[in-house]
């Protein structure tokens, strides 16, 4: 099993990087997303990532606390890594009324890759995934 962390600050308040983040159902901020299938609601739900290229990928939501601002979630089938058991835990935490940090964990089993290279990938992931996270901040009113 490996481990990861990736954490980034953003110029903006807690309350709207969590506004953007809190329903596990909308990623219209996700470039490359072409169809988002939900099955179901609340914790247990499904996000079915459709993204031109790759088979789906099931992105189920594990947990979900709004007044702390975090949310779990593990993808079950279709992760586009080399690894298996695949979960991620993000939290938003106020750094002041106009700043916070946003941090992504993540772990996994490698599959035919070192934890070297699984962590390499992961991290890569998340850095991109932070980078839309960011840019979907920075356009909305």
């Amino acid at each position: 099993m490996v481990e990861t962390h990736l954490a980034r600050e953003v110029n903006v308040s807690a309350a709207r990087a969590w506004a953007l983040l809190e329903d596990f159902g909308d990623i219209s901020w996700a470039p490359g997303v072409d169809k988002i299938e939900l099955i179901g609601s609340g914790i247990g739900m499904t996000r079915r990532l459709h993204i031109k290229g790759i088979d789906p990928i099931d992105e189920v939501l594990t947990a979900q606390d709004g007044p702390s601002m975090r949310f779990s979630y593990a993808i079950p089938s279709g992760v586009p890594m080399p690894v298996t058991n695949y979960s991620a835990n993000a939290k938003v935490t106020a750094l002041d009324d106009k700043r916070c940090r946003i941090e992504w964990y993540g772990q996994a089993e490698p599959q035919g890759v070192s934890d070297s290279d699984a962590v390499a990938m992961i991290i890569g992931a998340h850095e991109m995934l932070l980078q839309w996270i960011v840019d979907a901040l920075a356009t909305e009113k």
